[in-house]
């Protein structure tokens, strides 16, 4: 082979090398992978903050109405975004409303540990978890504030029960480590777990329903205290109503800024992980 040959040889498994190089992400130099990552961690981040305004200027809308009306353009006038924008992150009023459910859901859980995260006792802290459930409706300065979210339940119940479950499961999930813990100090097997949980979960979402949109069975509305020991009851759990009154006082329930799960979202107070 002559020389001419031979370099061209070279030459072209050279750019061989170099095109199998260009083509194995895992060829390139470390500072490419740096900065990829964190160019796509900043966009990741720049994202979500977006979102988060959307989701919080969507709860001030529904706070200040009552959950009587909210349409795009208002939570984009609200956010000080264009509905171009808006449209980016959300795409359709659904899907933000379902976002703006979803983090009320984690709001609420978080509430709700938060109210017991001071009882030791696995009984006490399902009792208490479920008066605080039942008494944070109640509390806020201005009635019906939680309406919002109760018809925005309902709304996308309609739409696709599977999405209301998904977005309930960090409030299920408090309610089954709860129920769980309970049965097991009460010395009940595991297998009544899931639907004990289901039990409380189920009566729990009902009376929140007929507390914040209106009592539609004709019958007098129970207490939280009531509701509490009824689960309980149904669990196998019996104690006097003086118990559940005594641990009532007890409770822990958030001040006024977390009274409002709506007015919270929209005042952007975080919950915790």
């Amino acid at each position: 082979m002559d020389p001419a040959s031979s370099v061209a040889t070279r030459a072209t498994a050279a750019r061989g090398a170099v095109s199998a190089g260009d083509a194995d992400p895992g060829a390139g130099a470390d500072w490419q992978r740096r900065v990829v990552g964190r160019s796509l961690e900043e966009a990741r981040r720049r994202s979500i903050d977006r979102g988060a305004r959307l989701i919080r200027a969507a709860a001030t809308v529904l706070e200040r109405t009552g959950g009587e009306s909210l349409t795009v353009q208002q939570v984009a006038d609200e956010a000080g975004q264009s509905l171009r924008t808006l449209y980016q992150y959300f795409e359709s009023k659904d899907d933000l409303l379902l976002a703006v459910y979803e983090e009320a859901m984690r709001t609420f859980a978080h509430l709700v540990r938060s109210a017991v995260s001071g009882l030791d006792d696995p009984v006490e802290r399902l009792a208490g978890a479920l008066i605080a459930s039942g008494r944070l409706p109640g509390l806020h300065d201005r009635a019906g504030v939680d309406r919002g979210l109760s018809r925005l339940r309902l709304q996308l119940a309609q739409a696709d029960p599977g999405l209301i479950a998904r977005s309930q499961e960090p409030v299920t999930a408090v309610f089954r480590e709860l129920v769980e813990a309970a049965l097991a100090s009460a010395g009940a097997g595991p297998a009544e777990v899931e639907g004990g949980t289901y039990f409380v979960v189920a009566l729990r979402s009902s009376f929140s329903l007929s507390a914040t949109l209106g009592n539609e069975h004709g019958v007098a509305l129970p207490d939280a205290v009531d509701l509490s020991r009824f689960c309980l009851g149904g669990l196998g759990i019996d104690r006097p109503r003086s118990w559940f009154e005594a641990l009532d006082a007890r409770l822990d329930l958030a001040g006024e800024d977390g009274r409002s799960i709506l007015r919270r979202l929209a005042r952007g107070a975080e919950p915790a992980p």
